[in-house]
Order: structure tokens, then C-alpha cells, then sequence
């Protein structure tokens, strides 16, 4: 998948996110995010990720079956952040699993060191990604490609900066609830 169309799904729903929740400014990590894209725009992107209605260059799905498959894990992909204690303790767990560099890399202002799909089994478990694997029916090896390029996405997303903000679990649990409420809004073509 397009790695810039997934980090401008990520910055608009973490830029609106912040615009939720704060009326006189964006907070810390607000001058990083946003991406432009208002409401319909990042509907639009979303709906072409899914391959649901038109994506935005109007040729339908784009993006095939592999921005089909990164739609539909970045809210569980998400939410398995969440339920592991925020996108810090992730970073953590990435480092403690030996990933140190990637981890970095991910909060750095430069570019993002890939992860592997053996590591994204260390860090998530295989247990995990088995579950995850059943629920979409789709390959275990490709969720862990999608966890690959999601969770490093996720954290440069959150990181403009170059640090973690204090803030970035509450944007980050706002964020997931403004993508689940934008892909209830997808209408199915």
C-alpha cells in the first residue's frame, strides 16, 4: 500500500482528533498534524483504502487488495495499541524485543527503518496475529506485513517532533474513535 496515502488517513484522524478536543489550538503535537484533508476528504481516502465507493483520483480502489487489507487492520491494529498500553509502552515493547533502531527511526524526523514480519510476531505475538489472521481471513504472514508497515506509521504520526508527546495516548484514543466513526460512515459499493 501507499505508505503516504496510510500516513494521511493517520494524520487526519489524529488532527481531528486534537481539533476535538481542544477549541483555542492543536496542543503539542498539533503543528505536525492535520494533513489536510478535512471529513469528506479523508473519507474519501479511507473509502478508496477499502475499496468502497471512489477513491479521490476517481478510479475506484486504487490500491487493491493490499489497501483493502491495511483499512481494514489499522483500527484493530489500533486497538491492540490501545489494549497494550499506549503507543509509549508499544515503543517499549519494541525495544525490549531488541528493535531499538526501528523504534528510533519511528520517532525521529527522519525516515522510518522497516520492521519485519518476524519481528512484528516477536512484538505482537504470534498468538495475536493468529487471532487477528482468523477474524479477516487473510494469511497470518499478512497481517504481520500490515502490523509492518502500520505501527511504524502510527508512531511517526505522533512523533512530528521528534519526541513523544505527553498528550499522544489521548490523541491517539481519539484518533481511533474518529476512524472507527469514519468507516461506519462508508457506504458499501
Amino acid at each position: 500500500m501507499n505508505g503516504n496515502l496510510l500516513g494521511q488517513v493517520l494524520a487526519g484522524v489524529f488532527g481531528n482528533a486534537l481539533q476535538g478536543r481542544q477549541s483555542g489550538g492543536l496542543g503539542e503535537l498539533g503543528g505536525g498534524l492535520g494533513g489536510g484533508l478535512g471529513n469528506a476528504g479523508l473519507g474519501a481516502v479511507l473509502g478508496g483504502m477499502l475499496g468502497r465507493g471512489r477513491s479521490p483520483m476517481g478510479r475506484g480502489s486504487a490500491l487493491g487488495g493490499g489497501g483493502a487489507l491495511i483499512g481494514m487492520l489499522l483500527p484493530l491494529a489500533m486497538q491492540w495499541v490501545q489494549r497494550n498500553g499506549g503507543v509509549g509502552a508499544v515503543l517499549n515493547r519494541v525495544r525490549q524485543k531488541g528493535y531499538s533502531q526501528q523504534a528510533a527511526s519511528w520517532v525521529s524526523t527522519g525516515p522510518n527503518e522497516a520492521i519485519d514480519s518476524q519481528a512484528i510476531g516477536d512484538v505482537v505475538g504470534n498468538d495475536e496475529l493468529s487471532r487477528l489472521s482468523q477474524q479477516l481471513h487473510v494469511p497470518q504472514e499478512e497481517v504481520a506485513s500490515g502490523f509492518a508497515e502500520i505501527l511504524p506509521e502510527v508512531v511517526n504520526q505522533l512523533t512530528p517532533d521528534g519526541q513523544l508527546a505527553p498528550d499522544a495516548n489521548s490523541v491517539f484514543d481519539g484518533g481511533l474513535a474518529e476512524l472507527q466513526a469514519l468507516m461506519r460512515e462508508q457506504p458499501l459499493s
